[in-house]
């Protein structure tokens, strides 16, 4: 009867470990689209941008516009920063950790250009019951 507390040992033991810590980033931006026109070819915004990470670490947010980053964290598992930009095309805001090279997570807003032969704009729309 030794090998009762043994196999006990062994049916609870998996559920004493624990899940392992989530490492996935995830980055969110608003405003998220950007719409001009001839009279508006810029858009002057302010975004949000909150990340949050499964484990503490050294975090550093960078966007197209320069190569240095905006902000870095240390130490800590979420942030949020507001980024004043006057935005003409699409760009993207990216997280890195301690690794530069590395991304973590990447957020691209995007740039609707009312004159333009763009095809987001153009959609026709229509009603369920229309066959034509």
């Amino acid at each position: 009867m030794r090998l009762f507390p043994a196999l006990a040992l062994v049916l609870v033991a998996p559920a004493l470990a624990q899940d392992p810590v989530d490492t996935g980033m995830q980055l969110t931006v608003k405003p998220v689209l950007c719409i001009t026109d001839n009279r508006n070819p810029t858009c002057d915004l302010s975004f949000l941008v909150v990340w949050q990470s499964g484990e503490t670490g050294y975090y550093c947010l960078y966007n197209d516009f320069s190569e240095a980053p905006i902000h870095c964290w240390s130490e800590d598992r979420a942030g949020r920063l507001h980024d004043d930009r006057i935005v003409r095309e699409n760009f993207s805001y990216w997280m890195t950790s301690s690794d530069p090279g590395s991304r973590l997570a990447e957020f691209t807003v995007e740039v609707l250009r009312m004159d333009s032969d763009d095809r987001r704009r153009k959609r026709r729309t229509r009603h369920v019951w229309d066959i034509n």
